[in-house]
């Protein structure tokens, strides 16, 4: 699944109601990004974002229905669907870390000019601070990806999400589907991805959010399961003893 602010993943196990309809109940676990980020390279070439804060991992349970609008007539036909889900979702917010470096200018003395520069690189990774890389402090990359997660933190919510399935699969008990909707949810307070201050520790624009308004795209593949297929198999054993 790909999406307005990140991409991730869906679970949906669905169960028949009538010929149209499905009772559904889904997972989904999605990988948040902010609008603002964009990649920099350190002066040792890695890359990273530049005020990221946090990363952020969203979990969503969900119920809902599914409903058929069009059937497919043939194998090579399509079948159009749609369907909605709500319930609760979490945010984990695990804390970045970076590898923090300080920059010396080396010199000629004659002429007297700067020929380079020696980078020391200090010992103790730190969190994104923005007043400390005015002078001669600078990100050199991100620390392990294993750093900061004895500070997790989580932001509750709930969500509610609607779409339209597509699923042009030649085999009955193979599904391949796209789809695409969109998901609206909030939370009890911010997901603080970003540290937007400037170096005098003023807000930026473009402020962590609560509400989020996502668009979805998504490729799902997956089976249809005959609940009544052990008994059939038991069935065609007993007749084939006889």
């Amino acid at each position: 699944m790909l999406s307005s602010n990140g991409f991730g993943g869906n679970y949906r196990y669905g169960k028949r109601v009538d010929a149209r309809n499905k009772r559904l109940f889904e997972v989904d676990f999605a990988y948040m990004k902010h609008p603002k980020e964009s990649k920099s390279y350190s002066v040792t070439g890695s890359r990273f974002v530049y005020g990221k804060k946090n990363l952020a991992f969203n979990t969503r349970l969900a119920y809902g229905r599914q409903h058929e609008m069009f059937s497919k007539h043939d194998a090579g036909g399509i079948a159009i669907r749609y369907f909605y889900s709500y319930g609760p979702a979490i945010v984990l917010l695990k804390p970045i870390y970076y590898t923090i470096g300080r920059i010396y200018p080396i010199y000629a003395y004659n002429p007297p000019e700067i020929v380079g520069y020696d980078i020391e690189r200090l010992d103790k990774p730190e969190k994104f601070d923005p007043a400390k890389y005015l002078n001669d402090t600078t990100i050199l990359s991100r620390a392990s990806f294993f750093k900061g997660f004895n500070e997790l933190s989580i932001s509750p919510g709930v969500f509610g999400k609607f779409g339209f399935n597509f699923e042009y699969s030649k085999e009955d008990k193979i599904i391949h589907a796209l789809e695409c909707g969109v998901i609206v949810e909030g939370f009890l307070r911010k997901i603080d991805i970003m540290d937007l201050r400037d170096a005098s520790g003023q807000n930026q624009s473009g402020a962590n959010r609560q509400l989020f308004l996502t668009l979805f795209v998504s490729y799902r593949f997956g089976r249809i399961v005959d609940p009544y297929a052990p008994r059939k198999k038991r069935e065609k054993s007993q007749e084939i003893s006889y």
